[in-house]
């Protein structure tokens, strides 16, 4: 059977990355990555429709160049960017009847809860599972194989987020060509970067970008809080190149060469020069002076962090903190950090071969959200001996009742019918015909139906979407 493969699309804070992954035993391994510079993105939003479109262009065509596949579908982030997080709670009810849970439950009571309309402004694009609750009786993580006979219930969080910011980024992978199979939010996907014990104890992961600081606080194995500050690495960039009177591009290659973001333990002999705006002669400085310019810039970003998470009332985080995203790979992060908190510290480099560095440490994450929501509703099950004619009539039937065509069931038809592919490709028998070179496939007919009757007046009108992505946007447009 062919591997199966993953892609996440990253747009980012300054670069588009796409990072190509497979399932490898309990982790994910790294055959493919691809990252462009552009001003079409700005704090992970699009700033710059068709300049963010030639950038995703641009890096699936260098992920297809390393990982030798050829990439149209992918896995979309988005960022933490005017997220709202909330808690629910879905039953299904048995009557008494014993019934062994499977992946088709969860992926209902999963697809309840995203049919709830949170506000006329947000999308949902995440629900993920805190825990299962089985009869009123028992509290598990994975209910699948349990026989129950009167209720399965789900508490669950939900992640919505802003409907233009999502409209955007989906409409602008389509239009580079690019299915997206589904969506999941940074605050979701960060839970892969910590370990157990860190979501447990309480824990914040910082993802310091160029323009944009992610965080998020988990605790009791959960996402709890979310923020952002529009401040990253090339905040301290521009604070470099004003302090020193230099241009932003010597202010940057200074900082990636000799920048330190601890004074205390920077290097004392080296120096920096930098060339002047004003003036034609260069200026020289220490490595020390131009350490504690970071380290006030580093500081007061972090600082406002701080004084985010005290206001929510959050001040147990004995898991420590995470840092993580290019801003991360500076020296002296994780010295300042430990200098101004007492908790633990550490910074989060991915340890894939291909993907050693705190950039991809997202999009890596979305990969690893893919495989668990995978797993968790057995997307990747063969099963040929249902009838196929049930099915699809079973699905027209569910479409009637449903204004938004849920992702999870376009994952899980997509996988199907490649599972299917691969099983005819597989098992070819000869036939009775006399030629040597004839072959037949046994195997049902699938039944593909076209729910274009459905779309209303105004999905029409963005009917260049096109595909998948029309169907994925089309309650945006009720």
């Amino acid at each position: 059977m062919k591997e199966q493969y993953y892609v996440a699309l990253d747009i980012g804070s300054s670069s588009v990355k796409i990072v190509v992954g497979e399932k490898f035993h309990d982790g994910v391994n790294i055959i493919g990555t691809g990252q462009t510079f552009t001003d079409g993105v700005s704090k992970g939003m699009i700033r710059d429709f068709d300049l963010a479109k030639s950038g995703i262009i641009d890096t699936v065509k260098k992920a297809e160049l390393i990982a030798n596949i050829d990439i149209d579908e992918v896995f979309l982030k988005v960022p933490i960017t005017n997220s709202n997080i909330i808690f629910e709670t879905e039953t299904l009810r048995f009557s008494g009847r014993d019934t062994e849970i499977d992946g088709e439950l969860i992926e209902e009571l999963l697809e309840n809860i995203r049919f709830k309309e949170i506000s006329e402004d947000q999308e949902i694009v995440t629900v993920f599972p805190v825990s299962f609750i089985v009869d009123d009786l028992h509290e598990v993580e994975d209910p699948k194989g349990i026989i129950a006979r009167e209720s399965l219930t789900v508490n669950a969080g939900i992640i919505a987020v802003d409907r233009t910011l999502f409209l955007n980024m989906g409409n602008c992978a389509a239009e580079a060509g690019l299915n997206i199979i589904d969506v999941t939010s940074d605050a979701y996907n960060y839970t892969h970067i910590l370990t157990e014990s860190e979501i447990e104890l309480g824990s914040v992961v910082m993802d310091i970008g160029a323009d944009l600081t992610q965080y998020a606080y988990y605790k009791d194995g959960a996402l709890r809080y979310t923020g952002i500050i529009p401040a990253g690495g090339n905040t301290i960039t521009q604070v470099i190149a004003n302090e020193f009177n230099t241009d932003f591009h010597y202010a940057n290659r200074a900082k990636e060469q000799y920048g330190h973001a601890f004074y205390d333990r920077a290097p004392e002999g080296e120096r920096v020069v930098f060339p002047q705006n004003s003036k034609d002669e260069d200026l020289e400085i220490s490595a020390k002076d131009l350490s504690d310019v970071i380290e006030v810039t580093l500081e007061d970003m972090f600082m406002e962090i701080f004084e985010d998470l005290a206001r929510a009332g959050i001040n147990d985080i004995s898991g420590g903190f995470v840092v993580t995203g290019g801003t991360a790979n500076m020296r002296g992060v994780r010295d300042l950090l430990l200098d101004i908190v007492s908790e633990k510290v550490r910074i989060h480099i991915p340890t894939q071969m291909g993907a050693r560095k705190p950039e991809f440490s997202s999009a890596i994450a979305t990969i690893e959200s893919g495989i668990r929501f995978d797993e968790l509703l057995d997307y990747v099950t063969i099963d040929n001996h249902e009838s196929d004619y049930d099915e699809a009539e079973e699905t027209i039937e569910e479409e009637k009742q449903s204004i938004f065509p849920s992702l999870f069931k376009e994952r899980k038809e997509q996988n199907k019918n490649r599972d299917v592919a691969e099983v005819e490709e597989y098992y070819i028998e000869p036939s009775d015909e006399t030629h040597e070179d004839d072959s037949y496939i046994e195997n049902e007919e699938i039944i593909e139906t076209s729910h274009e009757k459905d779309e209303s007046p105004k999905e029409k009108e963005k009917s260049d979407f096109g595909g998948f992505m029309k169907k994925v946007f089309k309650n945006l447009f009720e």
